[in-house]
């Protein structure tokens, strides 16, 4: 009898665990989207603080963007079943001045969006880690758009998996960095880095910034040729970093 027990609560387990892993995913998957223009191309997601939203990004997202507008690549389901994409025009500037708000000192950037948002195209900002890194060696998971590419016409980003190469051994507020091994294209910056947080929700942990390179200045008689290879590694910045930011954001938005 005991093992006839034994046996049933492992498959109940067999039976749940890919549906979490599916779920929080998901959940992820649903609130990441595309933002781009003519000049820039990256990942974004969005995060919901009570009543606000914001979506976050890498700044050199919002930096090397020209104009006062990007597109936000939305998504909502039909009655059939059926993801349609929604291409959303964005205000970034006005004028000269930003419309959003960067960290001082990283490569981390929020902006408060106003817009009708599909059922779960946001996630509250309780999923993103309040302090520290992801531990070392930790599978986590991303979600972008690699070489600007779209999982499909509705838009939806890529999944890939990676663990944390880097070992924390510095204070994050002296060095917030960390590696993954998987290798970053443009595209990607911006996009979350991500964990099982359980019961089907998922931690954010971390967002893709830059792909590491070995370089090699190979010299010639007549030239000299800078050769760039990808190691198949990728720096993020640690997730509490969000936190700052929109804190900043808040406190620009009360001073206007």
């Amino acid at each position: 009898m005991k093992s006839l027990i034994l046996s049933t609560c492992a498959a109940l387990v067999l039976q749940l665990s890919p549906a979490s892993a599916v779920e929080h995913a998901e959940a992820m998957m649903r609130a990441t989207f595309k933002l781009f223009n003519k000049d820039s191309t990256a990942t974004c997601f969005l995060l919901r603080d009570g009543a606000e939203v914001y979506l976050v990004t890498a700044a050199h997202t919002f930096e090397r963007a020209s104009g006062e507008t990007s597109i936000l690549v939305l998504r909502e389901v039909d009655q059939d079943g059926v993801w349609k994409r929604q291409d959303k025009t964005i205000s970034i500037r006005k004028g000269d001045q930003a419309l959003w708000t960067k960290h001082p000192k990283q490569d981390l950037a929020v902006m408060r969006v106003k817009l009708d948002l599909p059922e779960g195209a946001s996630l509250p900002l309780d999923v993103v880690k309040s302090e520290g890194f992801p531990a070392f060696g930790d599978p986590v998971m991303l979600l972008t758009y690699p070489a600007r590419v779209e999982a499909n016409g509705a838009g939806f980003p890529l999944a890939r998996q990676a663990v944390v190469g880097s070992f924390p051994a510095e204070p994050m507020a002296k060095h917030p960095e960390f590696i993954i091994d998987a290798t970053a294209w443009d595209g990607d910056s911006g996009g979350p880095v991500f964990i099982d947080a359980g019961g089907g929700k998922p931690q954010v942990v971390g967002l893709v910034i830059s792909r590491i390179n070995h370089v090699e200045n190979i010299k010639s008689e007549r030239e000299t040729r800078k050769i760039e290879t990808p190691m198949g590694l990728s720096k993020a910045l640690a997730a509490p970093l969000i936190f700052e930011t929109i804190r900043l954001a808040k406190e620009a938005a009360a001073d206007r």
